[in-house]
Protein backbone atom coordinates (compact mmCIF):
# COMPACT_ATOMS: atom_id res chain seq x y z
CA UNK A 1 0.00 0.00 0.00
CA UNK A 2 1.14 3.50 -0.75
CA UNK A 3 1.17 6.78 1.23
CA UNK A 4 1.92 10.36 0.17
CA UNK A 5 5.03 11.81 2.27
CA UNK A 6 4.52 15.52 2.77
CA UNK A 7 7.67 17.30 4.10
CA UNK A 8 6.96 20.52 5.90
CA UNK A 9 8.97 23.62 6.71
CA UNK A 10 7.39 26.12 8.51
CA UNK A 11 7.75 28.65 11.59
CA UNK A 12 7.58 27.64 14.98
CA UNK A 13 4.83 29.83 15.76
CA UNK A 14 2.13 28.30 13.36
CA UNK A 15 2.92 24.93 14.16
CA UNK A 16 -0.28 24.52 16.67
CA UNK A 17 -2.86 26.14 14.13
CA UNK A 18 -0.99 24.01 11.62
CA UNK A 19 -1.68 21.20 14.07
CA UNK A 20 -5.35 21.90 14.60
CA UNK A 21 -5.85 22.07 11.17
CA UNK A 22 -4.22 18.61 10.47
CA UNK A 23 -6.42 17.05 13.28
CA UNK A 24 -9.85 18.57 11.52
CA UNK A 25 -8.20 17.18 8.16
CA UNK A 26 -7.56 13.35 10.06
CA UNK A 27 -4.39 12.75 8.33
CA UNK A 28 -3.38 9.23 8.57
CA UNK A 29 -0.77 10.42 10.48
CA UNK A 30 2.05 13.17 10.90
CA UNK A 31 5.06 13.87 13.29
CA UNK A 32 7.31 16.48 14.06
CA UNK A 33 11.59 16.04 13.31
CA UNK A 34 13.07 17.77 16.59
CA UNK A 35 16.03 17.73 15.05
CA UNK A 36 16.52 17.12 11.07
CA UNK A 37 20.72 17.35 10.07
CA UNK A 38 19.29 16.74 6.47
CA UNK A 39 17.24 19.69 6.69
CA UNK A 40 18.28 22.60 3.77
CA UNK A 41 19.92 25.67 6.39
CA UNK A 42 17.33 28.55 6.46
CA UNK A 43 18.62 32.32 5.55
CA UNK A 44 20.48 33.69 8.50
CA UNK A 45 19.86 30.99 10.77
CA UNK A 46 21.84 30.75 13.75
CA UNK A 47 22.44 27.54 15.89
CA UNK A 48 18.84 27.51 16.64
CA UNK A 49 16.29 26.71 14.15
CA UNK A 50 13.16 29.34 13.82
CA UNK A 51 11.22 26.62 11.76
CA UNK A 52 10.47 23.47 12.41
CA UNK A 53 9.81 20.31 9.92
CA UNK A 54 6.72 18.20 10.35
CA UNK A 55 6.22 14.94 8.10
CA UNK A 56 2.41 14.25 7.02
CA UNK A 57 1.39 11.05 5.66
CA UNK A 58 -1.77 10.96 3.41
CA UNK A 59 -3.92 8.57 1.24
CA UNK A 60 -2.75 8.86 -1.91
CA UNK A 61 -6.01 9.61 -3.40
CA UNK A 62 -6.45 12.68 -0.67
CA UNK A 63 -5.45 15.35 -2.74
CA UNK A 64 -8.31 17.83 -1.41
CA UNK A 65 -6.39 17.79 1.83
CA UNK A 66 -2.98 18.27 0.30
CA UNK A 67 -4.59 21.03 -1.48
CA UNK A 68 -5.63 22.33 1.96
CA UNK A 69 -2.06 22.19 3.50
CA UNK A 70 -0.50 24.03 0.36
CA UNK A 71 -3.10 26.45 0.35
CA UNK A 72 -2.54 27.17 4.40
CA UNK A 73 1.56 27.33 4.20
CA UNK A 74 0.42 29.79 0.55
CA UNK A 75 -2.00 32.16 3.08
CA UNK A 76 0.00 32.18 6.47
CA UNK A 77 3.87 31.71 5.45
CA UNK A 78 4.23 32.38 1.54
CA UNK A 79 8.10 33.69 2.08
CA UNK A 80 9.38 31.22 4.65
CA UNK A 81 7.88 27.43 4.40
CA UNK A 82 8.55 24.60 1.57
CA UNK A 83 7.13 21.23 1.05
CA UNK A 84 8.16 18.23 -0.55
CA UNK A 85 6.25 15.51 -1.12
CA UNK A 86 6.62 11.57 -2.60
CA UNK A 87 4.79 8.15 -2.42
CA UNK A 88 6.27 6.20 -0.12
CA UNK A 89 5.11 2.05 0.27
CA UNK A 90 3.44 1.03 3.55
CA UNK A 91 7.38 -0.13 5.30
CA UNK A 92 8.76 3.52 5.35
CA UNK A 93 5.79 5.22 6.26
CA UNK A 94 5.92 3.11 9.04
CA UNK A 95 10.02 3.01 10.12
CA UNK A 96 10.46 6.64 8.84
CA UNK A 97 10.28 8.04 12.49
CA UNK A 98 12.31 5.82 13.85
CA UNK A 99 15.46 7.59 13.04
CA UNK A 100 14.71 10.76 14.99
CA UNK A 101 12.99 9.01 18.00
CA UNK A 102 15.57 8.28 20.92
CA UNK A 103 15.25 7.40 24.57
CA UNK A 104 14.38 10.77 26.83
CA UNK A 105 14.20 11.58 30.24
CA UNK A 106 10.99 13.65 32.31
CA UNK A 107 10.66 14.43 35.95
CA UNK A 108 13.09 12.34 38.21
CA UNK A 109 12.36 8.79 37.24
CA UNK A 110 10.53 8.73 33.93
CA UNK A 111 12.28 6.97 30.96
CA UNK A 112 10.12 7.30 27.75
CA UNK A 113 12.32 3.99 25.66
CA UNK A 114 11.24 3.68 21.90
CA UNK A 115 9.45 -0.40 21.75
CA UNK A 116 12.64 -0.87 19.08
CA UNK A 117 15.22 -0.38 21.71
CA UNK A 118 13.71 -1.46 25.06
CA UNK A 119 15.88 -4.72 25.39
CA UNK A 120 19.44 -2.73 23.73
CA UNK A 121 22.02 -2.90 26.66
CA UNK A 122 22.95 0.74 26.60
CA UNK A 123 19.20 1.51 26.64
CA UNK A 124 18.62 -0.39 29.71
CA UNK A 125 21.42 0.91 31.38
CA UNK A 126 20.14 4.76 31.27
CA UNK A 127 17.09 3.59 33.04
CA UNK A 128 17.40 0.69 35.38
CA UNK A 129 20.75 1.20 37.60
CA UNK A 130 18.65 4.31 39.03
CA UNK A 131 15.29 2.85 39.88
CA UNK A 132 13.94 4.85 37.14
CA UNK A 133 10.51 3.99 35.54
CA UNK A 134 10.59 2.94 31.65
CA UNK A 135 7.71 4.04 29.47
CA UNK A 136 8.13 1.60 26.36
CA UNK A 137 6.37 3.62 23.71
CA UNK A 138 6.36 3.03 19.51
CA UNK A 139 4.72 6.50 18.52
CA UNK A 140 3.26 5.38 14.90
CA UNK A 141 0.81 7.94 13.84
CA UNK A 142 -0.70 9.00 17.15
CA UNK A 143 0.26 11.99 19.28
CA UNK A 144 2.56 11.43 22.27
CA UNK A 145 5.40 10.87 21.57
CA UNK A 146 6.30 13.01 24.99
CA UNK A 147 8.25 15.33 23.63
CA UNK A 148 5.46 17.87 23.55
CA UNK A 149 5.18 20.07 25.97
CA UNK A 150 1.56 19.52 27.14
CA UNK A 151 2.69 15.76 27.43
CA UNK A 152 5.90 16.64 29.46
CA UNK A 153 3.75 18.91 31.93
CA UNK A 154 1.48 16.33 32.73
CA UNK A 155 4.05 13.17 33.16
CA UNK A 156 6.48 15.69 35.58
CA UNK A 157 3.56 16.50 37.22
CA UNK A 158 2.41 12.91 37.91
CA UNK A 159 6.04 11.95 38.66
CA UNK A 160 6.74 14.73 41.22
CA UNK A 161 3.13 13.86 42.88
CA UNK A 162 4.49 10.16 43.12
CA UNK A 163 7.93 11.18 44.04
CA UNK A 164 5.61 13.01 47.24
CA UNK A 165 3.47 10.14 48.26
CA UNK A 166 0.85 12.18 46.64
CA UNK A 167 -0.97 9.88 44.45
CA UNK A 168 -3.83 8.42 45.89
CA UNK A 169 -5.09 7.15 42.17
CA UNK A 170 -6.63 3.82 42.18
CA UNK A 171 -8.87 4.53 39.00
CA UNK A 172 -8.48 7.22 35.67
CA UNK A 173 -9.66 7.71 32.50
CA UNK A 174 -7.60 9.13 30.19
CA UNK A 175 -10.05 11.46 27.63
CA UNK A 176 -7.72 11.88 24.16
CA UNK A 177 -4.99 9.27 24.97
CA UNK A 178 -3.18 9.21 21.67
CA UNK A 179 -0.39 7.03 21.54
CA UNK A 180 -1.39 5.83 25.12
CA UNK A 181 1.89 7.10 26.91
CA UNK A 182 -0.05 9.44 29.96
CA UNK A 183 -1.90 5.62 30.78
CA UNK A 184 1.08 3.50 30.50
CA UNK A 185 2.72 6.62 33.05
CA UNK A 186 -0.58 6.20 35.36
CA UNK A 187 -0.41 1.88 35.40
CA UNK A 188 3.30 2.96 36.36
CA UNK A 189 2.89 5.04 39.29
CA UNK A 190 -0.29 2.36 40.22
CA UNK A 191 -3.26 3.05 39.21
CA UNK A 192 -4.91 -0.43 38.72
CA UNK A 193 -8.07 0.72 36.43
CA UNK A 194 -7.82 2.85 33.46
CA UNK A 195 -10.56 3.95 30.32
CA UNK A 196 -8.82 6.00 27.57
CA UNK A 197 -10.50 7.03 24.54
CA UNK A 198 -9.59 8.88 21.55
CA UNK A 199 -11.49 9.73 17.93
CA UNK A 200 -8.38 8.66 15.78
CA UNK A 201 -8.83 5.18 15.18
CA UNK A 202 -5.01 4.97 14.69
CA UNK A 203 -4.49 6.26 17.92
CA UNK A 204 -6.66 3.42 19.55
CA UNK A 205 -4.69 1.01 17.38
CA UNK A 206 -1.66 2.75 18.96
CA UNK A 207 -2.69 2.58 22.66
CA UNK A 208 -3.53 -0.63 22.40
CA UNK A 209 -0.20 -1.70 21.52
CA UNK A 210 1.78 0.56 23.34
CA UNK A 211 -0.09 -1.16 26.26
CA UNK A 212 1.59 -4.58 25.21
CA UNK A 213 4.94 -3.57 25.20
CA UNK A 214 4.83 -2.62 28.67
CA UNK A 215 4.86 -4.82 31.86
CA UNK A 216 2.84 -4.37 35.09
CA UNK A 217 1.53 -5.99 38.22
CA UNK A 218 -1.39 -8.70 38.19
CA UNK A 219 -4.96 -7.33 38.31
CA UNK A 220 -4.23 -4.29 36.25
CA UNK A 221 -7.11 -3.21 33.85
CA UNK A 222 -6.68 -1.35 30.79
CA UNK A 223 -9.79 -0.40 27.92
CA UNK A 224 -9.16 1.77 25.16
CA UNK A 225 -12.08 3.03 22.84
CA UNK A 226 -12.62 5.47 19.72
CA UNK A 227 -15.09 7.80 21.38
CA UNK A 228 -15.58 11.10 21.52
CA UNK A 229 -16.33 13.07 25.30
CA UNK A 230 -19.70 12.02 25.17
CA UNK A 231 -18.90 8.12 25.71
CA UNK A 232 -21.38 7.15 28.55
CA UNK A 233 -18.46 5.20 30.09
CA UNK A 234 -17.39 8.90 31.35
CA UNK A 235 -20.51 9.91 33.21
CA UNK A 236 -21.22 6.21 34.46
CA UNK A 237 -18.59 4.99 36.11
CA UNK A 238 -16.57 6.61 38.83
CA UNK A 239 -13.13 7.50 38.74
CA UNK A 240 -10.39 8.71 41.13
CA UNK A 241 -9.01 10.65 38.29
CA UNK A 242 -9.01 12.19 34.72
CA UNK A 243 -6.44 13.39 32.50
CA UNK A 244 -7.23 15.54 29.23
CA UNK A 245 -4.35 16.34 27.18
CA UNK A 246 -6.53 18.12 24.55
CA UNK A 247 -6.44 21.76 23.32
CA UNK A 248 -8.36 24.73 24.43
CA UNK A 249 -10.99 24.64 21.41
CA UNK A 250 -12.06 20.72 21.96
CA UNK A 251 -12.13 21.18 25.76
CA UNK A 252 -14.32 24.46 25.36
CA UNK A 253 -16.64 22.72 23.03
CA UNK A 254 -17.20 20.17 24.70
CA UNK A 255 -17.38 21.59 28.56
CA UNK A 256 -20.65 20.17 29.53
CA UNK A 257 -19.86 16.48 28.59
CA UNK A 258 -16.60 17.53 30.62
CA UNK A 259 -19.00 18.46 33.52
CA UNK A 260 -20.22 14.62 33.37
CA UNK A 261 -16.85 12.90 33.81
CA UNK A 262 -17.02 11.03 37.12
CA UNK A 263 -13.82 12.12 38.76
CA UNK A 264 -13.23 14.44 41.75
CA UNK A 265 -10.14 15.52 39.91
CA UNK A 266 -9.03 16.25 36.15
CA UNK A 267 -5.64 17.29 34.95
CA UNK A 268 -5.61 19.15 31.88
CA UNK A 269 -2.72 20.06 29.73
CA UNK A 270 -3.07 21.56 26.06
CA UNK A 271 -4.02 25.01 27.22
CA UNK A 272 -2.31 27.86 26.00
CA UNK A 273 -1.36 31.07 28.06
CA UNK A 274 -4.06 33.30 25.67
CA UNK A 275 -6.81 31.22 26.71
CA UNK A 276 -5.98 29.80 30.16
CA UNK A 277 -7.99 32.33 32.40
CA UNK A 278 -10.98 31.80 30.07
CA UNK A 279 -10.77 27.88 30.71
CA UNK A 280 -10.48 28.65 34.31
CA UNK A 281 -13.49 31.10 34.20
CA UNK A 282 -15.56 27.79 32.34
CA UNK A 283 -14.24 25.04 34.54
CA UNK A 284 -15.39 27.60 37.62
CA UNK A 285 -19.31 27.80 35.71
CA UNK A 286 -19.46 24.29 34.54
CA UNK A 287 -17.28 22.06 37.00
CA UNK A 288 -17.16 24.37 40.18
CA UNK A 289 -13.70 23.58 42.38
CA UNK A 290 -10.36 25.25 42.91
CA UNK A 291 -6.87 25.50 40.98
CA UNK A 292 -4.33 22.74 42.80
CA UNK A 293 -1.22 22.83 40.93
CA UNK A 294 -0.38 25.22 37.42
CA UNK A 295 2.82 24.92 35.80
CA UNK A 296 3.85 26.93 32.11
CA UNK A 297 6.44 25.97 29.84
CA UNK A 298 6.64 27.71 26.25
CA UNK A 299 3.06 29.00 26.74
CA UNK A 300 1.51 25.95 27.53
CA UNK A 301 0.11 24.99 30.52
CA UNK A 302 -0.94 22.05 33.11
CA UNK A 303 -3.55 22.65 35.50
CA UNK A 304 -5.17 20.37 38.14
CA UNK A 305 -7.66 20.92 38.85
CA UNK A 306 -10.34 19.58 42.03
CA UNK A 307 -13.63 19.92 41.97
CA UNK A 308 -16.24 20.54 45.04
Amino acid sequence: MEYRELKVNLPKELSDSFYELLDTLQCAGYYEILFDGEAPKEKDQGLIRDNTNIRIYLQTDEIDKELKILIFLKIHAPSNSNTESRNIETRDYEEAYKEYYKPFSIGKKIWVIPTWEKNEPETIQLWKPNGGIPLFINPGVAFGTGHHETTKLILEHLDELYDRGKFPFLSACDVGTGSGILSIGLAKFGVSKIFALDIDPNAVKAAWSNWTENEYPKGFQFSVEESGIDNPKLSNTKYDLAIANITYAVLSQNIRHLAKIEAPRIIFSGIITDKKDQFLGLLQSHLPGKLLYSKEWNEWWVLDWLRN
